[in-house]
């Protein structure tokens, strides 16, 4: 028993140790007094120790449990909490692409692109391969690793299905009973029963955006289509808000309306058409349209036909104003030019008709004027000059008389005795020496500026037509002044253009539509056949005449012929 303190010291820690020592010590004592009592203590303490080991291990255990417990739940949660974070990502990819697809539809995105977006889309939500058809379009799109993908696309489902094990799945595309195409996805994996269910969800967002997106398109398409046939129309086209803010204007109403300042109201933008702002305002007020003609001031002169419409809602009140303007200053010149022909046609078959039976009577009085003068002249020896100044009036007004029916019968069917060609130039500088006498008489002075240019036609005729407005210039100017002469080349529109600028008395605005009428003229000894005569000349050659005028400020005309090129016959 001595020893048992030295065993115990071996086999414990330092506290089990003091005491067992002192155990040890207790039982030796003990041992002195009763050997059996000692042996007995020495296997309860044995017992004891057992107990208190075994205690100590299996706090040690539950400690241990505890944290490998702790451990595992720790483990655990982390997966699960993986796994939620996995699925949120894929719902957030998911809720991604269904927004893009809503995007998709408020976008100008063509079918090809869209088809694009939709196969990238689903390979970002994780899938291995995918395709897009669409049927109506003729468009196939593949994205990522899809097997047998010629198989499956040329497939016709029109319900969902599911092959190679759940891991390739097609849906359809449809929109109110319309087979738009197919959509296929393929999965490592076997596709779930959520994953096919969120699919069909996804297939028939894709469906609705195609179907808004082929309709945006048609809108797009019929909106370009408007657009394009407003900005290819030669007619002024400006749409107005009920402010009369412009909300649309075409190319050609800004060419017609030249910007004089710069504001989105139309008044304010155009003061052109200032004027008329209460003719405007009545369309709102009374819901009706209007058209008007009024003429621009330019050089030369235009004509616009404006009309305005009011644009109503379903509820019957003004959305829009719409406003057309269009230049109708070659379609008057060409009425006014017809209604001329017409008038010259009826006066021609007029003096066709009378000119035989005029002419023979004033041959008849001009000679028995002659011959009663030669009666006289033998017989009268007295008071012959008051006997001859009656007939020499009567010879007179007989020659004038048949110098209007000639002039008639040469403005009815002119008579060209050459057609060549001949420069322009030579012609003015013939006309300008035959005037120049009677402008050198009123003193008048006559300036030219001629370029080279040549025309096709009768250069006797053509030289007439100047010399009839030349005299009709210098017979407009009462006292001292001056005529201007200037030709100059269009060759984008083939023509040569002849402008004649006098200083004279002008012609009142009233007899201007009037003046290339037959027998119409404002001089007390006037024939008024003078500038028909060259009305009818410059039509002959396929050209055209204009006047501009003003009273006090002198007239212009404006001869407008066709530029020959050599290789044309001139016809």
């Amino acid at each position: 028993m001595s020893y048992l303190p030295l065993f115990t010291f071996s086999l414990t820690s330092n506290r089990q140790t003091v005491i067992f020592y002192t155990l040890s010590i207790f039982l030796s004592f003990i041992s002195y007094f009763n050997e059996f009592l000692s042996l007995g203590l020495i296997l309860v303490f044995i017992s004891f120790y057992n107990i208190l080991n075994y205690l100590s291990k299996i706090e040690d255990e539950k400690e241990s449990f505890k944290i490998s417990v702790a451990k595992t739940i720790d483990s655990e949660i982390k997966r699960e909490f993986e796994k939620l974070e996995f699925k949120l990502q894929t719902a957030y990819k998911k809720l991604k692409e269904l927004f893009k697809l809503s995007i998709f539809t408020v976008k100008e995105l063509s079918s090809s692109d869209m088809a694009n977006k939709i196969v990238e889309g689903l390979v970002n939500m994780g899938y291995s391969g995918t395709f897009v058809k669409l049927t109506k379009e003729g468009i196939q799109k593949k994205e990522g690793f899809f097997p047998n993908y010629k198989i499956y696309v040329n497939s016709d489902e029109y319900s969902v299905a599911l092959y190679d094990d759940n891991k390739v799945v097609l849906i359809p595309l449809t929109s109110e009973n319309q087979n738009l195409g197919m959509i296929g996805v393929y999965s490592k994996i076997p596709l779930t029963a959520e994953e096919v269910e969120f699919l069909i969800t996804y297939a028939n967002t894709i469906s609705t955006s195609i179907a808004k997106t082929n309709f945006l398109l048609e809108k797009i398409k019929l909106r370009d289509l408007v657009q394009k046939t407003i900005e290819s129309i030669d007619l002024g086209i400006i749409v107005l808000n009920k402010e009369f803010n412009i909300e649309l204007i075409n190319k050609s109403a800004k060419i017609l309306l030249r910007e004089d300042e710069e504001s989105e109201n139309f008044f304010g933008h155009f003061t052109i058409l200032k004027n008329m702002e209460n003719e405007f305002k009545e369309v709102i007020n009374s819901k009706k349209s209007f058209e008007k003609k009024i003429t621009i001031s330019e050089n030369p002169k235009k004509i616009w036909e404006i009309k305005a419409f009011p644009i109503l809602t379903q509820e019957e009140t003004i959305e829009n104003i719409v406003i057309i303007i269009e230049d109708i200053t070659e379609k008057v010149e060409m009425e006014n030019q017809i209604l001329q022909s017409e008038k010259l046609a009826v006066i021609g078959r007029l003096v066709a008709s009378i000119s035989h039976e005029v002419k023979n009577p004033l041959s008849i009085i001009n000679q028995s004027a002659y011959s009663l003068k030669r009666k006289i002249n033998k017989a009268c020896k007295e008071n012959i000059d008051d006997l001859l100044g009656p007939i020499d009036r009567i010879e007179r007004n007989v020659h004038r008389a048949n110098d209007i029916v000639e002039r008639l019968l040469n403005f009815t069917k002119p008579y060209y005795s050459k057609v060549e060609t001949i420069t322009l130039k030579e012609v003015l500088e013939e006309a300008i020496k035959l005037s120049f006498l009677q402008a050198k008489r009123s003193d008048i002075s006559i300036s030219k500026r001629l370029t080279n240019a040549y025309i096709k036609g009768d250069k006797n005729a053509l030289v007439q037509l100047f010399i009839n407005i030349l005299i009709n210039a210098i017979e407009s100017i009462k006292n001292k002044g001056s005529i201007i002469i200037k030709t100059y080349k269009n060759k984008k529109d083939g023509k040569v253009i002849i402008k004649i600028k006098d200083t004279g008395i002008g012609i009142p605005s009233e007899y201007l539509d009037k003046i290339f009428e037959p027998f119409f003229t404002t001089k007390e000894s006037g024939t008024g056949l003078g500038l028909a005569v060259a009305y009818r000349i410059v039509e002959s050659h396929g050209g055209k005449i204009y006047v501009e005028s003003e009273e006090g400020k002198g007239t212009e005309f404006t001869v407008e012929l066709p530029l020959y090129r050599e290789g044309d016959d001139g016809k």
